[in-house]
């Protein structure tokens, strides 16, 4: 009798340890994949931090065009501000002659 319960013992203890065993190895088996998984999240991370620096960089030098543009249109409207007073300026002094011009004649 002491033989049956010490041989069931035994059979209960090597299910036991098959038990853990086959917990061992899907342990193993998902750390590995995480592994995996761990460096192609990487790759990725890496691939859009590079991106991310090219896109920066395109709107660092959309900006600085942008900035030079504003600033070419600022001062293309000082010309046209110019030329325009020019312009009356020249438009007066032309109802002048031709006013000095009629009354002489």
């Amino acid at each position: 009798m002491l033989e049956d319960s010490s041989d069931r013992g035994r059979t209960m203890l090597a299910e036991k340890l098959e038990e853990l065993e086959g917990r061992v190895r899907l342990a193993v088996a998902l750390v590995a994949k995480l592994k995996g998984e761990k460096v192609v999240l990487e790759r990725q991370v890496d691939e859009l931090q590079a991106v991310v620096k090219v896109q920066a960089e395109q709107v660092g030098a959309l900006e600085a065009a942008r900035k030079k543009d504003q600033e070419q249109l600022v001062h293309m409207q000082e010309e046209r501000e110019e030329i325009r007073l020019k312009i009356d300026h020249l438009l007066e002094e032309i109802a002048r002659i031709e006013a000095s011009v009629e009354s002489g004649a």
